[in-house]
């Protein structure tokens, strides 16, 4: 990667693409409403937050702390123990919310260009998504009101303006939302210290320990990729935990890299959730796949292992063009599938929480099954004209084609088809796309086509999802009931790079 595309993110006063916002804009009360009723924002909610996007500053590496947008909360109402930082990160602190909640957002803006927050995952009302068509300038406030309508589960909220995703989830504008509910509540998981929370993020940095990050045609072609991987916004995560069972919840908050996951001494991954909460039973992989914006919930056991002994979290190798290649002749110093070390485990000597794995586990609907009935659009993702497209078209504010016009409450079959290979490997026409849609999961009905590749060993398409990886050349049916709630939300790769340069479309929900 050419070093003179590149620019100290956040380095002095100078950002790329600030939108002119000046530090003495007034401020704005945009309100959100609820998806009760018109108005109802006057209803006293049991959480209530205020979300601040500001500058600030983290030791990262050694000398010099990096410069950071970050997300700092404060509770006005709510439980204790509803906001919890991640300690020494640039990370957003860790939201813990209960199904069934009302849940109000004050989110101020303070990094002198426009953004939103995104709940990405959660099935709120189309005002309270995050739509780009919402971004609030600098010095302006959103009101979020909505209900927690999901099952328990890992879930994350991080910025949504149109064209400034990617720099302003890499600056570290991100974190976890974790809900829960009674049914998880009785399994009796780890909790406390026997839980490890782990958002994973590749970073570049220059001399001076400054966030690095690439503004050109390269960069949007095939997403953004650093040369450290940070857990928690740290680089070199190891944590001392005993003999004992540990929940182990991951989430891909990189921008554009690819993880196959895997503990260094071969042991299983026992997965017992993804995107959409817990799976029905739990499952054992070898490795686990981890596109950006997924999320796994996993089980590992140390009872048996010696104090003393590290056990590590590592991404293995695979060839760099199961994720696509790279475009034009682009170099990333760590490129796509290069092997890395996530977290370190270092086991001690006391005992820790004794556990048992159940044989199913609670299920969002026992009675889900295919619907024979559905109708089948097919969507291509597709590289034309330098441009990567969902369906042959780009992002617009405001468009939703026929096709991509549903009924509040319907049921519908959607296959996203990889066309890979439009312009030859090496010219950007080849590549792996995260799709995500907003708002209601999804269960995947079935993936074909597509050639050997070795990420596919370690993708779980079991439960309900909202991001599935579709491979260079593969077709991936999903089955998605849509929300109740009306009006416009975002289907898009979640390569945000790709997301940036229109790679994104609304699908509008119509009242019943």
């Amino acid at each position: 990667m050419n070093r003179r595309d590149l620019f100290r993110l956040l380095g002095g006063s100078a950002l790329v693409g600030v939108t002119g916002c000046s530090g003495t804009s007034p401020e704005r009360r945009l309100v959100a409403s609820s998806g009760q009723e018109p108005g109802d924002v006057g209803i006293e909610p049991d959480v209530e937050l205020e979300l601040t996007a500001e500058p600030g500053e983290v030791p990262i590496l050694p000398g010099a702390p990096t410069h950071v947008w970050r997300f700092s909360g404060r509770v006005l109402r709510g439980p204790d123990g509803t906001l919890e930082d991640l300690p020494g990160s640039y990370l957003g602190p860790v939201m813990r919310l209960r199904r069934g909640q009302r849940v109000r957002v004050r989110l101020v803006n303070r990094i002198g260009e426009e953004s939103i927050v995104h709940w990405h995952g959660l099935d709120v009302p189309a005002d309270a998504d995050g739509h780009p068509r919402l971004a609030i300038g600098h010095g302006e406030s959103y009101i979020y009101d909505f209900q927690i309508a999901n099952r328990a589960g890992t879930y994350w909220y991080h910025p949504h303006p149109h064209g400034r995703t990617g720099p302003q989830v890499y600056a570290g504008l991100a974190g976890l939302l974790l809900v829960s509910d009674d049914d998880e509540a009785a399994l009796g998981l780890p909790s406390g210290e026997s839980e490890i929370l782990c958002v994973l993020q590749d970073r570049q940095f220059d001399a001076d320990n400054q966030l690095m990050y690439a503004a050109d045609m390269g960069t949007q072609v095939n997403g953004f990729l650093g040369d450290r991987l940070l857990v928690n916004g740290r680089f070199g995560a190891t944590r001392d935990v005993d003999r004992g069972w540990y929940r182990v919840r991951l989430l891909n908050g990189s921008n554009a890299r690819l993880y196959r996951l895997a503990w260094s001494d071969g042991r299983p991954m026992t997965i017992i959730g993804g995107d959409g909460g817990l799976l029905e039973r739990p499952i054992e992989r070898r490795e686990l796949t981890l596109a950006p914006g997924q999320r796994a919930d996993t089980l590992i056991d140390l009872t048996a292992t010696a104090g003393g002994v590290e056990v590590h979290l590592d991404s293995l190798a695979f060839p760099e063009a199961d994720a696509g290649g790279a475009m034009m002749g682009m170099n990333p110093s760590l490129p796509n599938g290069a092997p890395l070390r996530a977290l370190t485990l270092r086991v001690g000597d006391r005992p820790g929480m004794a556990f048992a794995v159940p044989a199913r586990l609670p299920s969002f609907d026992p009675s889900w099954s295919a619907s024979a009935g559905s109708r089948i659009r097919t969507v291509p993702l597709s590289f034309q004209r330098m441009q990567w497209m969902l369906d042959g078209r780009t992002f617009s504010m405001t468009d939703a084609a026929a096709e991509e016009r549903v009924t509040a409450g319907s049921t519908h079959a959607w296959e996203f088809a990889n066309q890979s290979g439009g312009m030859g490997m090496g010219m950007g026409g080849d590549a792996a796309h995260p799709i995500h849609i907003h708002g209601r999961q999804f269960r995947i009905l079935g993936r074909t086509g597509g050639r050997g590749n070795q990420l596919r060993a370690g993708i779980v398409d079991d439960g309900w999802q909202d991001t599935t990886l579709v491979l260079p050349g593969e077709t991936v049916r999903v089955q998605v009931t849509f929300s109740s709630h009306p009006g416009d939300f975002l289907y898009h790769c979640h390569i945000l790079e790709h997301e940036d340069m229109g790679m994104m479309r609304n699908f509008r929900i119509i009242p019943s």
